[in-house]
């Protein structure tokens, strides 16, 4: 008899320092949330495009408890994939310094955030390519390109031009962010969509249609005529 209440005790005993375990556990387990450096004055402007520089600079780590973790679900988790989501998101508003990252700082209307990528004076449009001319996988939103195009100068005879020279990528098919394109493992695609002064545009709408076949994206070197450009990073983007 005495046997069974000491190891009814024991049981007790060892229920009790289980949940006194998880309960100080839970209580001692922490969460990182991604917030701005909180530095005096710093505003984060509507209209700005994350990308690997701008992490490195403004966006920090914040531990906090486990336990607050529902209270702070709005902010956004520092987690890897949320890291690689958040290249080339556009803030749709003005932010302070110090203030934790959320999806209501980012353009929910994807459309609206991509138009606001094109550069004062350039249009964008898409033009069709087969992977096999588009430097099949190396490409991705925010390559630099030239578009060239293959002309019959006599029959059988032909001729490559330069259409369009130093061009950015903005989207490859529909995925428009580096993050999205490299989440799927970079996929196949059958268009892209460039940006290009107007003027360029134009002359090359009429150029494209005298050209024979598909025609050819050449990736460039993104250090091209750019000093210290690994030095800088801006290789990673």
């Amino acid at each position: 008899m005495r046997n069974i209440f000491y190891f009814i005790a024991a049981v007790i005993a060892f229920g009790a320092a289980f949940y006194y375990y998880q309960d100080v556990s839970q209580q001692t387990a922490t969460v990182q949330k991604l917030r701005l450096v909180a530095e005096d004055g710093l505003v984060i402007e509507a209209g700005t495009v994350i990308d690997d520089e701008f992490l490195d600079t403004y966006v920090v780590s914040q531990e906090m408890p486990r336990a607050l973790a529902a209270e702070f679900g709005w902010a956004l988790d520092d987690t890897a994939v949320t890291r690689i989501n958040l290249r080339d998101q556009v803030f749709g508003q003005d932010v302070t310094g110090g203030s934790f990252l959320q999806r209501g700082h980012f353009f929910v209307d994807q459309q609206e955030a991509f138009a606001l990528r094109i550069r004062d004076g350039y249009r964008a449009f898409s033009i069709p390519v087969a992977t096999d001319r588009a430097v099949e996988n190396f490409l991705n939103p925010g390559s630099l390109v030239d578009v060239v195009g293959a002309f019959e100068i006599t029959p059988k005879v032909f001729e490559s031009r330069i259409l369009l020279e130093n061009v950015e990528v903005m989207a490859v098919d529909d995925i428009d962010t580096v993050g999205e394109f490299e989440t799927r493992d970079r996929p196949e695609y059958n268009s892209v969509t460039l940006q290009a002064p107007a003027a360029q545009v134009v002359q090359f709408a009429a150029d494209s249609e005298a050209a024979t076949g598909a025609l050819s994206l050449l990736l460039r070197n993104p250090c091209e005529n750019t000093e210290n450009c690994i030095e800088q990073g801006s290789v990673s983007k």
